[in-house]
């Protein structure tokens, strides 16, 4: 039987290569002289070396849009479609969104630009750098039902980013727990903040859990763990590790993009 990325995507695993738009209008860093046209030059540069890098899908993410609203602001979500929409009339590859930190947002705009996966929070309640966050995966849900887009898969982060979880379950009882009443199509194990190794053994012990469900990695995939990971997890969202001096907010280096799917493609041969 298929698994959902052969089935979706045509492949065993999916590459995710971020593209961490700089801060968008109305945000504390937003860059009012460059304005939109900076901001999407910058995001179809980084979407054309991930795609000439050889990976096989974007996420497009406000990753500057720091401190993160749970209820996205009107302007935000207007300027994010448009930056989408410009990078994806140049690129075949498709798509997701993660507007950090609203559900919804991310389901309306992937449904807008033709995205074909979000990740989100949908179950659990966190506390942390984004303050307090409870969310609201029954909205986005409902959201993605009335729009008739149930082919946007979501991917639901089953570890917190920067906080912790208040929910005091085991992982593996939260990601099963996210599969069944948070519906999530696809479950994230991260590590505790952008660029920060997930645990292995909390991935295998997750896979486990929910066998007939893809478990994608959220933080710290990077050139010398990727091999590792592909015996263990389907999906691989990549971006610290790509960066120039391996920083978040910095420009990707085609150099580290390239090595990575480098090491994917090499690990075979290993």
């Amino acid at each position: 039987m298929k698994t959902l990325v052969q089935t979706d995507f045509g492949r065993d695993h999916l590459l995710i290569g971020c593209v961490h738009t700089l801060a968008l209008p109305g945000t504390p860093l937003y860059d009012r002289s460059g304005g939109m046209r900076k901001i999407v030059k910058q995001a179809k540069e980084e979407a054309k070396i991930l795609k000439e890098a050889g990976f096989h899908a974007l996420l497009y993410t406000n990753e500057s849009d720091m401190p993160y609203e749970a209820n996205m602001p009107i302007e935000v979500v207007a300027a994010m479609t448009e930056v989408i929409a410009e990078c994806q009339a140049r690129t075949t590859l498709p798509h997701g969104v993660n507007m950090l930190i609203d559900p919804p947002a991310s389901i309306a705009v992937a449904h807008a630009t033709g995205g074909r996966f979000v990740r989100a929070f949908l179950t659990g309640g966190l506390v942390g750098d984004i303050g307090m966050m409870t969310p609201d995966g029954a909205r986005a849900l409902r959201l993605r039902a009335h729009l008739g887009a149930e082919h946007i898969r979501i991917i639901c982060n089953v570890t917190p980013g920067f906080s912790i979880n208040l929910d005091s379950r085991p992982v593996e009882q939260k990601a099963s727990g996210a599969v069944f009443i948070g519906l999530a199509d696809i479950v994230c194990v991260g590590g505790p903040a952008a660029g920060k190794e997930a645990d292995i053994a909390v991935i295998e012990s997750v896979a486990r859990q929910v066998p007939d469900t893809p478990v994608a990695v959220g933080t710290g995939v990077a050139e010398e763990n990727i091999a590792r990971l592909a015996e263990v997890a389907e999906l691989f969202i990549v971006g610290t590790s790509i960066k120039y001096d391996r920083q978040t907010l910095n420009p990707v280096e085609p150099r580290r993009a390239q090595a990575l799917v480098r090491a994917y493609e090499n690990r075979k041969a290993a």
